[in-house]
Parts: C-alpha cells; structure tokens; sequence
C-alpha cells in the first residue's frame, strides 16, 4: 500500500502531468515574484510603478489557483495598486517661501 498522498498534484513521478501541479508551481512562482516586488519596492520606492505593475499581474495570475484562498490575491491587488499611487516623501512635504 502507499501512503496517503502519494501522488498529490500528481507530484509522485513515474511520467505522470498532471494540470493541477502546473498550476501550484505558477501560484508558488506568482507568490515569490510577488514577494520580491514588494522588497524592491521598499529598496528602491522611485521605481514605484515597475513594481507596483508587478505586484499586480502576478496577483491576477495567482488567481488562477486561488491565490491562497483568494486573500493572497487580493492582498496582493491592494498592494500593487498602493505601490501604483506611491508619492514619496518630497512630493507630501509642502513647498516652503512661494512668492506672493
């Protein structure tokens, strides 16, 4: 007998494709590109749109196998749409001595 889940998203080899393991590879893959976008963004926030365009497609494509229950994937639209509308810091401090 073997075990319980031997052959699991068809992961157990023997020449076996199996579509669902297709799609958990691309969700882990959406995840970490995700995650790497977002370390980026915090290293380099002028490049805010590159990221944040990102952020938002691999959200889209992780919805394809349900983004972590679908809350990674929504997580990770709000993010990118944060990381989208990202001024920084000069753009928030008001301008000082404007001529009247």
């Amino acid at each position: 007998m073997s075990g319980m889940m031997q052959g699991y998203h068809g992961f157990s080899g023997g020449g076996q494709f199996c579509f669902f393991s297709v799609i958990s590879i691309l969700g882990l893959i959406s995840g970490a590109v995700m995650i790497a976008s977002a370390m980026m963004f915090r290293n380099r926030p002028q490049d805010h749109i590159i990221w944040g365009v990102l952020v938002l497609v691999f959200a889209l494509v992780s919805l394809a196998d349900m983004g972590g229950y679908f809350i990674g994937a929504i997580l990770g639209i709000v993010g990118g749409a944060l990381a989208l509308s990202y001024r920084g810091q000069a753009a928030l401090q008001a301008p000082q001595n404007l001529p009247r």
